[in-house]
């Protein structure tokens, strides 16, 4: 029976010196990390949105007169508060009266965008009667909308996609003024 304790007790004490040597060198071990990192406070911002200084004073607006006209048409450019939505108004007056708006869309944020297809929606009395959602016509007025160039805008960089209010060539009846408008809501998500 002694012999017994004494193997248990040898079997112990290896054991343990095992231990106790697997646990020095894991002490023993160094591990040294050289790096250099910057901390900045600096957090995503999203901020795309139109240029609300262009409007027609700026010249963001282009009007021609049709062939033989007597009164220059017109257009106006509002924006909402968060310059998002700009508002086109169009006064057009006969066949071949076209204005051209220009808006610029501003990436103010620090990360990149991909611009999307622009939502256009016609305003006031009378429907869309096109199909295209990009082209709205509404009585004898067109509007065609590009979509924005580049599409890809970086930090502190601007596209310009632009819309053009034609007087419809085919009207069945032309009145002294034609008057119509379309909100446009540019669209975009972060670059991945």
């Amino acid at each position: 029976m002694e012999s017994k304790y004494k193997n248990t007790l040898i079997v112990s004490l290896v054991a343990v010196i095992l231990v106790m040597a697997v646990g020095y060198a894991a002490f023993a071990q160094q591990l040294t990390i050289n790096s250099t990192a910057t901390v900045t406070d600096e957090k995503t911002n999203w901020n795309v949105h139109y240029d609300t200084t262009k409007n027609e004073s700026s010249g963001a607006v282009e009007a021609n007169m049709g062939t033989g006209g007597a009164v220059a048409p017109k257009g106006t450019i509002t924006y909402d508060g968060e310059g998002h939505t700009a508002t086109l108004n169009a006064t057009l007056n006969q066949p071949g009266d076209t204005v051209k708006f220009t808006l610029t869309i501003m990436n103010e944020g620090n990360v990149t965008a991909i611009l999307d297809e622009p939502q256009v929606t016609a305003n006031g009395e009378g429907t869309d009667e096109d199909e295209d959602l990009l082209v709205v016509k509404k009585g004898n007025i067109i509007f065609n909308v590009t979509s924005a160039t580049p599409n890809s805008i970086a930090k502190g960089s601007t596209a310009t996609m632009t819309v053009t209010a034609t007087f419809d060539a085919n009207a069945q009846s032309v009145g002294s003024v034609t008057e119509s408008s379309i909100s446009v809501t540019t669209l975009a998500h972060q670059a991945e």
